[in-house]
Order: C-alpha cells, then structure tokens, then sequence
C-alpha cells in the first residue's frame, strides 16, 4: 500500500484566507468570525427572505490569487476552491498550475456546489425567457463545477472527483483523493470541501429542517449560524513527496465510511474501518485500542467558524493535520469523524452518511525512510 502523506493546507473561511488564520481561529488565538447579517438577494419571481446571521467568508478578490484569466463567469464555489486549492499548493511547496499533469487530481465536497447558479439561471428562464439566461452560467451549475473550474485552473488533468454525501461529503472526498493515489491513478490531489450559502441553500434548508427551533431567525430551522467555508489539502504519495524535498505535515493512516439509519451505528462502522485500515484496532465493532472522538468534533467547528454543512469534515481534517504538525495535539495520531447530522454518529438521522479519517504525524507509525530535507511549506 501506498504511503500517503498531507504536504499542504489551503482554507478561505470566515476566519480569513490561509491556514494559519484558521489555526489561530481554532485555538483562540484569532479575532471571532466573520458573522454578518446577510440579505440574500432573491432570483427572479422568487420571493424575497428576511436577513439571515451568517459566518461569512470575509471580502476577498479572487483575482488577487486566481488572476483574471478565465475567472469572470467561475460560481462563487468555483472561486472559493479555487483560491483554497492555490493557497494550498503554496503551502506545499507546489506550483499553483501544471500542463495538464494527468497525475495530478481534484476531488470536492459539497452539498451544494452549482445550487446557486442552476436556481438563478431557472428562474431568469421563467421571468425574463430564453433571452433572458446567461449561457456562459450554464457550465457552472452543476454540483461538480467546484472540482471542475479548479482542473481548469489549475491544468490538473487526473482523476477529478464530487462528492455529495451530506455533512460527511468532504471527508469522504478526501478517502477517495488517499484511495486514488493508493491506486497509482495519481500521486498528488487537491482534496477538500467547499459550502457557501446563497438563496437557493437557504431555501433549501428551511425546507429541510423538522419545523420551527431555535436559529438567527425564528422558524428557519438553523440549529447553529450557518458558516461558509472552502478547504483544500494537498494529498502527495509519500515517496513522490520526498522526492521533491517536501516534509509532510501529516499522514493519512487510515479511512472509512459507513451507511445506514442510527441503529446500525454508522459512525461506529466507519470509525473502526478507519482504526483498521491504521492498523490500531480490529475492524469489527468492539472496544478499540486508539482515539475514539475526533481531535475536532462536529460542534466546536460550528463554534468557531459556523455550520459549514458539507465542508465541516475538510474543516476538521485541517484542523487535526495543523494541530499534529505544530503537536498541539496530544498524541500522534487522531481520529476525524463526521456523519451527515450534526450529533454525534448514534443519534444521526435515517440513512446517515458517516466517514472516518485515522491522521498521524509525520513520524508517527511506520516512520518515513527518506532524510529529512527543509520544507518546502511554510507553517
């Protein structure tokens, strides 16, 4: 099996843009979030909706990190990625384009990537006519445009995946970016997730939730502020890493993922899948020999930077990789878990989602063969 290491960290959140913000954010070392009241513009012959608290992504121009090229007609999802995406190969060591490097992939997370876009260009269609709709907004309203725009951007011409599978969505992208370079397919991806919240995910979050509770507006079914978020890791094979000079900030031990309605426990399911593949514990449920709670659960990622739907998972895998590398962490490996419902894994609803990831230092486990060169990321 393949070793696979995290070389870099890329994250636009509302904590601000770069890695280190959002470590500083995590461990108080950060001014509170930006949380703004959002009127959310409505598209047309759509009704208007009252003013909602958001943890926002704060103002940023993607051109500064992005360039002008090609960027005009990109989403709002397309441009968070891809600022993410940049910042993380910077923070690798890596180039921020390839010509088309077929080894080197993308794999998202989202719930809602193209949401936006597909619901404004409908509705344009309905009020205005045929006449009325952009063309150029076609492309961007699928829920792979995230994924797609960054491979555009980016020449990463390997394999290019989207993963939609609830509140796990981003974890599970990065299992499958660690499966992709375990299966020679790549030896790098750019692996993440990315949440924003326009009208049409709003919307579709009131009609989601079970009925009126408490939120920043009364009735909207928000259990938390929702928070907006787009993260991106670098995932290298482990020798191609060392071959360029690169020192990991983590590895990748282990994943797992797990499916079914509270009783059969999926996040138990996944999270000792995980410790397995790791070799820390047996894969069947019983009591295992390694952590048992993510490093950063579900409701302090909400605390810090809102509730970042399908892009909480890459928020806490971050968070775990930057608190091993700088060992704010308390031991050498930790586990990361999400399921698609905010509560922990046995009171998530029916047909829950739930996935896993085992990281470890860069030293810890089976230690790296290779000498140790000098970054070529800063920390």
């Amino acid at each position: 099996m393949r070793e696979v290491v995290v070389t870099g960290v890329g994250a636009l959140t509302s904590a601000g843009v770069g890695h280190e913000a959002l470590r500083q954010r995590a461990v108080g070392g950060a001014p509170a979030r930006n949380e703004v009241e959002r009127t959310l513009p409505a598209p047309p012959g759509q009704l208007a909706t009252p003013p909602v608290r958001v943890a926002a992504l704060p103002p940023y121009d993607p051109a500064e990190h992005l360039g002008k090229k090609g960027i005009r007609t990109l989403s709002a999802e397309s441009k968070a990625f891809g600022v993410a995406a940049v910042h993380a190969c910077r923070h690798a060591g890596l180039p921020a384009s390839w010509e088309q490097d077929p080894s080197v992939g993308i794999a998202a997370g989202t719930t809602s990537g193209g949401l936006e876009d597909y619901a404004a260009l409908f509705a344009a269609r309905l009020a205005r006519g045929v006449r009325g709709v952009n063309p150029a907004q076609g492309p961007q309203t699928g829920l792979n445009a995230p994924a797609s725009a960054v491979s555009i951007l980016t020449g990463a011409a390997g394999p290019n995946l989207t993963v939609s599978t609830g509140r796990a969505a981003s974890l599970d992208a990065l299992a499958a970016a660690a499966r992709a370079i375990d299966s020679g397919a790549a030896t790098t991806m750019l692996a993440g997730g990315v949440q924003l919240l326009g009208y049409a995910e709003l919307t579709a979050r009131r009609r989601a939730a079970p009925g009126p509770g408490p939120g920043p507006e009364p009735g909207c079914g928000f259990e938390t502020v929702a928070g907006e978020a787009a993260v991106v890791l670098v995932l290298e094979e482990a020798a191609a890493a060392r071959a360029r000079g690169a020192r990991p900030l983590a590895r990748l031990l282990g994943a797992g993922s797990a499916f079914g309605p509270p009783v059969t426990r999926p996040g138990q399911r996944a999270a000792h899948a995980a410790l397995g593949e790791a070799g820390l514990a047996r894969t069947t449920p019983t009591a295992p020999t390694a952590p048992t709670v993510p490093a950063y659960p579900v409701p302090a990622v909400d605390a810090a930077f809102g509730d970042c739907a399908g892009a909480t998972g890459a928020v806490q895998a971050a968070l775990t990789v930057l608190g091993l590398h700088h060992r704010t962490l308390p031991d050498d490996t930790a586990l990361v878990l999400t399921t698609d419902s905010a509560e922990h894994a046995e009171h998530a609803g029916p047909g829950s989602c739930a996935t896993a990831l085992v990281l470890g230092t860069s030293t810890s486990g089976t230690p790296s063969t290779g000498p140790s060169h000098q970054g070529g990321h800063s920390a």
